[in-house]
């Protein structure tokens, strides 16, 4: 037989500086309760049957207590401080105890006090996330914390040596580990413009990301899986996708303390070209009832986003993601070391070409090509932020190769230096950096249909009239958000508009540099 507790309040927003929450227990059992995030234990036990718990608004919580240990030397230029004017919910963890003093935990409120999401957070949904704190914060096992994994690494030479060299991309941690053994279980809700969560469920968390793990504000999965509960989150996160086996919170990348929208907005901008790319929007994130504030809510890239967006039947992707088989056979690999070994043959071959092309869609080679180029992405190369994909029985596009867009953070003006400035000849780059791009460019057809590609990226993607119209978009979604940013992570607002000013001039400055460049190659290698 289920019990239940029966709650007087719901998760929700309400208007008030404190309430009370009545809670009460079947007959025979009594009530072990805690407010600060932590699973209720026998050492918690009541004693009652029923409650009455008083939540307020305010006080500084466990994260925020605790948050010397998720420090990581020498990356992150912002920092975690409090701010009794950030707004935040307080987490009631229940369990029942049974007559023969058995604990069976019942479930997670989490309410936020005197608190308007619709005017904090205009078009936004608010993520609300529960988490042991130990999970998080544990020095052995946290996710959050530099922990046991750091105090280790930093010992061997290997560390020494990276150390002196300050390569913070290199630097190990618990925060830096990979994989299902770091994923830990959470409770879940969905604040979508009404007072009460729209979906809750429970799911597994993980951080995700490179180097940008170091910052204070991580990015984060959520998987949901037969273990938690459902394999599905049965929500509409996206017009017209409303099932989802994982999705991404992300920080922003190279561009957290930046333009932190920027990966959106730039794919948005060649979103029509011949490639996919994932589906994204704001979101804020609360971690436990504390505000971890905005970020990219994005679709996961697997084989579900191209189910949701082709129709591709599960089992029947072949996703290649960094040179790595991520969904498919194991024999599926030998497909893309077939794509690779182009890249060592002559495509100026009229034979050779025609079977390059029975392979790979070459409009989607030349679009991804182009744009990456074009935006001065000095992130990519062979097999860095590389990420293809085909259908094992032919039944889209003829089987052949195509690409997803991804992670393009660290282009356009970023940093305001010379990797990523528009006068920067990321087109030698490419054919130094990228083989099979090279190898391909040897052909005529390939050559003119890139050049194409890369004319209509600067005169019509990128025309500095769109980029201006399509950043004030983004600018009056994501503005509201950044105050709150601040009070967190630190006044970080000059990065913001020097990354902004900066992008701007790379666009109004880029075709007519890049251009040239691209049509002189063609005629001295008689391509024209």
């Amino acid at each position: 037989m289920k019990h239940t507790i029966a709650f007087s309040y719901n998760s929700g927003i309400y208007n008030k500086d404190k309430m009370i929450v009545t809670i009460t227990a079947p007959e025979g059992f009594t009530i072990a309760f805690t407010t600060n995030g932590n699973p209720p234990s026998l050492e918690n036990d009541s004693g009652l049957s029923s409650l009455e718990i008083e939540i307020s608004r305010g006080g500084q919580g466990y994260l925020m207590e605790n948050r010397n240990l998720m420090v990581f030397p020498g990356v992150s230029r912002s920092y975690l401080r409090d701010n009794p004017s950030l707004p935040s919910g307080k987490v009631l963890r229940t369990a029942l105890i049974s007559p023969s003093g058995e604990l069976e935990e019942m479930g997670k409120k989490v309410y936020f006090l005197t608190s308007d999401f619709i005017s904090l957070f205009p078009g936004c949904l608010a993520i609300s996330v529960v988490v042991d704190p130990i999970c998080l914060l544990d020095y052995e096992t946290g996710i959050l914390a530099t922990g046991a994994v750091y105090d280790a690494w930093k010992q061997t030479e290997e560390a020494k040596e990276i150390i002196a060299r300050n390569e913070v991309w290199s630097f190990q941690s618990n925060i830096m580990q990979h994989g299902r053994a770091w994923e830990r279980p959470c409770f879940l809700q969905i604040y979508d413009g009404g007072k009460e969560p729209a979906a809750e469920q429970n799911a597994g968390i993980r951080i995700t990301g490179g180097a940008c793990r170091g910052e204070n504000q991580k990015s984060f999965n959520f998987y949901f899986r037969d273990s938690y509960g459902s394999k599905f989150l049965d929500y509409e996160l996206f017009e017209g996708i409303g099932r989802y086996r994982s999705f991404q919170l992300k920080s922003g990348g190279n561009n957290t303390e930046w333009l932190k929208f920027k990966d959106s907005f730039l794919k948005e901008l060649v979103s029509d070209r011949h490639f996919t790319t994932a589906e994204s929007r704001p979101a804020v994130l609360f971690l436990n009832g504390e505000y971890w504030g905005p970020y990219l809510l994005t679709e996961k890239l697997t084989d579900q986003m191209l189910h949701d967006h082709y129709g591709v039947k599960k089992g029947k992707v072949i996703l290649v993601k960094e040179g790595m088989l991520k969904e498919g056979q194991e024999t599926d690999i030998l497909l893309y070391k077939e794509l690779k070994s182009f890249a060592e043959k002559d495509l100026a071959d009229p034979v050779v070409w025609k079977d390059f092309c029975s392979v790979m869609d070459i409009r989607s080679l030349a679009d991804y090509c182009a744009v990456r180029i074009y935006f001065g992405d000095f992130d990519w190369l062979d097999e860095k932020n590389d990420l293809l994909w085909r259908t094992r029985d032919c039944s889209l596009n003829d089987g052949r190769w195509q690409y997803i867009l991804y992670d393009v953070d660290y282009s356009s003006g970023l940093y305001n230096n010379d990797e990523t400035a528009p006068q920067t000849d990321h087109f030698f780059l490419a054919r130094e950096r990228y083989p099979l791009f090279a190898a391909a460019l040897q052909n005529r057809e390939f050559y003119k249909l890139f050049l194409t590609s890369l004319r209509e990226i600067g005169r019509v993607n990128c025309k500095y009239i769109r980029v201006r119209r399509l950043l004030a978009r983004y600018e009056r979604a994501w503005k509201p958000l950044m105050p709150d940013y601040y009070k967190r992570y630190g006044n970080t607002r000059n990065l913001w508009e020097s990354s902004r000013n900066a992008m701007i001039r790379f666009f109004r400055k880029r075709y007519h540099f890049l251009l040239p460049l691209v049509e002189e190659y063609g005629r001295q290698k008689h391509l024209l």
